[in-house]
């Protein structure tokens, strides 16, 4: 059996280096809420599956200017954040992030395009040259990232590890963006995630999604206990599926 030229492997290591940076592993009460045009356009509870007790979900990868947030649930009844809170966060985030979009598109394209497609047919000088301009993307990227930390909510040390790993990780700079996104938790009553600024097209659709995660979230509680009766109430509060 002939091995695969270094080459080759390599760029096939790009790609698929950039598809795991991608990924979020969701736990039980976690969702993510992706945006489109700046504001909420879904939600996600992961895949069917689980691997090691994480539900996994494949960001688009086509489109690593889109950022997704993860935002928890809540089961006890303990104190949480409103709906309109968290609506207010997010579109102040999507706004501080927006300048970043045009880099993340033009770095993914070079990074996971132009330079694997480049280094398989052996076209070194393009490969270096995609790999030069996408490092001198990110760099402009980390740049405005450092100048935006106080408006991003990002603290000193997160700023040094996320522009770190940007620069040193070629394919996982393009998720700069996604990686930003991620870091603020938020906290929320499942029956709120439809009122998170959802267009009202898709209001009917997220409730039915948060119905479904509230439904299979019974499975891991006592029917007796208190978690339970919280998501009972949840359950009621979305209201009865549509026939």
């Amino acid at each position: 059996m002939t091995a695969l030229p270094a080459d080759v492997l390599l760029a096939v290591a790009l790609v698929a280096v950039y598809l795991i940076d991608s990924m979020h592993f969701l736990s039980i009460g976690d969702a993510l809420v992706t945006t489109r045009g700046g504001r909420p356009a879904g939600v996600s509870f992961g895949a069917g599956f689980e691997l090691g007790g994480r539900r996994p979900f494949l960001a688009n990868p086509f489109t690593p200017f889109r950022p997704n947030f993860r935002v928890e649930w809540d089961t006890s009844g303990a104190p949480v954040s409103t709906p309109a809170e968290v609506a207010q966060a997010f579109a102040q985030m999507l706004k501080s992030l927006q300048v970043l979009g045009p880099f993340m598109a033009v770095s993914a394209g070079l990074v996971v395009l132009i330079a694997p497609v480049a280094l398989a047919l052996s076209y070194q000088i393009v490969f270096l040259a995609a790999v030069a301009l996408a490092w001198i993307m990110m760099a402009v990227a980390c740049v405005i990232v450092v100048l935006r930390r106080k408006a991003l909510g990002l603290s000193g040390g997160q700023v040094a590890s996320t522009v770190f790993v940007a620069l040193i990780c070629l394919p996982c700079g393009p998720n700069l963006m996604r990686a930003i996104a991620k870091r603020p938790h938020w906290r929320l009553n499942a029956r709120d995630l439809p009122e998170l600024g959802f267009e009202p097209a898709q209001v009917a659709t997220v409730r039915a999604r948060v119905r479904g995660a509230l439904t299979s979230a019974q499975r891991f509680v006592d029917e007796g206990g208190k978690e339970r009766a919280v998501i009972d109430e949840q359950l009621r509060a979305l209201g009865e599926p549509s026939p």
